[in-house]
Formats: structure tokens, sequence, C-alpha cells
């Protein structure tokens, strides 16, 4: 039953995702606020298929580390409505930490910068535009789900329509919402704070369906400037092989110039922005001295 219900939410997600963008189009076109550029659109859907082959190659692989994660679960819970919830409830935590893991992380974010290196954002384009190499993270962070005792099919099951529930969020058509599904669920309004190079919006909403999961941990940010999509450094290119590979030539030049096989090993570790000796600036450091600045403009 779950591998045919894995099966099936995957085929219903591309009818899904075909009818949400034609409607994402359709209402731009009626509000005369179109958010979509071909050139974008046509590499970040190029993109996409690279994440797809990726994901194809080591289908495999996935299923071999989740059912060796099942042969060591102390039990099983089995197949049953209550169970998949639970099972989704859990998918979407381990999702929180693998998504900041791929932010605050330099060689999680080479995976990952390829998402968010868009400055548009919709879901004809911004929302298909994957890592090629998010695939490879994938299978090792959810296989502990799988040694709680949920079933791997189970897991993957979820995992797909946690997938489709992070597609409709990439819309910068949708406002906010009212304020108690605000409160519980991720919504457009938090992922276009996630998808912003503002300084103040960097490494926040991590979250895919529950946005308390930022909440509880610190990262949530509410939408208040207008969000500038992309980011810090631009990358200007339409080129899909391009867009996904400059960040891992940024990271390999980082570590061939770094002296000492610390600061090479740190490059891949340490949050991106940081450098040796305090020559580079991470996310939390930028946001310390936006955030003085600020205040020393309000005591002025």
């Amino acid at each position: 039953m779950w591998e045919q219900a894995a099966q099936q939410i995957s085929v219903l997600s591309v009818v899904i995702y075909a009818v949400l963008i034609a409607c994402e189009l359709g209402y731009g076109f009626y509000v005369r606020r179109n958010t979509y550029e071909l050139k974008d659109s046509l590499c970040s859907i190029t993109m996409g298929g690279f994440y797809l082959v990726t994901k194809a190659l080591l289908k495999g692989v996935t299923f071999f580390l989740l059912y060796l994660a099942a042969a060591f679960a102390p039990w099983n819970l089995g197949f049953s409505i209550p169970v998949f919830i639970a099972a989704y409830l859990v998918v979407d935590f381990f999702f929180y930490w693998l998504h900041r893991f791929m932010h605050e992380v330099r060689f999680g974010w080479a995976a990952h910068v390829n998402h968010h290196s868009s400055q548009k954002f919709n879901l004809g384009g911004t929302a298909l535009r994957q890592s090629f190499f998010e695939p490879v993270f994938e299978a090792f962070f959810y296989a502990p789900i799988v040694l709680l005792g949920f079933d791997p099919l189970l897991v993957l099951a979820a995992l797909e329509l946690n997938l489709i529930y992070m597609f409709w969020v990439h819309s910068e058509h949708i406002g906010k919402l009212p304020r108690w599904y605000e409160f519980l669920f991720v919504t457009p309004s938090h992922h276009r704070v996630h998808h912003a190079s503002n300084i103040e919006y960097l490494d926040k909403n991590y979250s895919g369906t529950f946005i308390f999961w930022d909440r509880l941990f610190g990262t949530f940010e509410e939408e208040k400037a207008k969000p500038v999509f992309g980011i810090l450094k631009q990358i200007d290119t339409y080129n899909p092989v391009k867009a996904s590979l400059h960040e891992w030539a940024a990271l390999v030049r980082d570590i061939f110039s770094a002296r000492g096989l610390g600061n090479k090993f740190a490059f891949l570790i340490m949050p991106p922005g940081w450098a040796p000796g305090g020559k580079g600036l991470t996310t939390r450091q930028r946001q310390r001295v936006l955030s003085a600045a600020s205040l020393g403009s309000d005591a002025s």
C-alpha cells in the first residue's frame, strides 16, 4: 500500500505543480505583475533536471541505506494513519536540520546555494531550481528516522508529501495568511524571507511544513522589509552548469589557497563567509554588525 502511495504521490505532484504554475502565470498576467523571466526559468528547470537525474541514479543507494537502517531498528511501528502522521512530523523535523546544515556548513552550502541563486521567486522557476548534489546528503539524514521504527516506504511517502507542501510557498503573489496558520505552518511570507539576501533574513525560516521548528530553535524571522531575492554575491548567469558549480569552484579555490591542513579542512565545515584570521564574515557576524549599527542609529 505505502509503496504505491509513494509512487502515486510522485505522479500526483507533477499534476499539482503544473496546475499551480499555470495559476500563478495566469494570475500574474491578470494583475499585470509578472514574476518570471524566460532565461531564468529555463536555467532553473534545467537545474531541476540535474537534481532528478542524480536522485534517480542514487535511488538504489537510498533504498539500501534506509533498509539497512531498518534491519537495526529495535521495533517496527507498522502501517497506520497515526503512524504516518507521526512519520511526517519526524520527517519535517529532520528536514529542518538537513536544511540548516546545508546553509550553515560550507560544503553543504556549496550543494544547496543553487536553489537560492535565482533573483526571481516563483513556482515555475525557483521552486524547481535544485542542486544535483543534494540527493547525496538526503539518504544519510533520513536513515535515522527508520531507526526509530518507521518503515522505509512510510518515510519515503512522507518525504514526497513534504516536498509537495514546500512547492507552493515559492510565490510572491500570496500575502500573509491568517495568524493561526502563519504561527503553525510555513507560508509564502516565511519562505520569501528564507530566499532573501537581506542581511537580517539570511539563514532564517528553514522549516519545510511546520514553522514552529524555527520558532523553537531560534531561526524564525517575520517578513517586514521587502525581500531582495538571490544571494549576497549574485552570479548573474543563466548557464545552468555555471550556476550549479560556481560555489564548488569557489570552495576549491579557498581550500587550495589556505595555508595548513587545519585551515583547509575548516573551509569545508565552517559557515559560509568564514576565513582564517577573521578575514571573512559569516552570516551571524554580519547580522551582529547590522544590529549594532541599528542600535547606534537609534541611540543617536
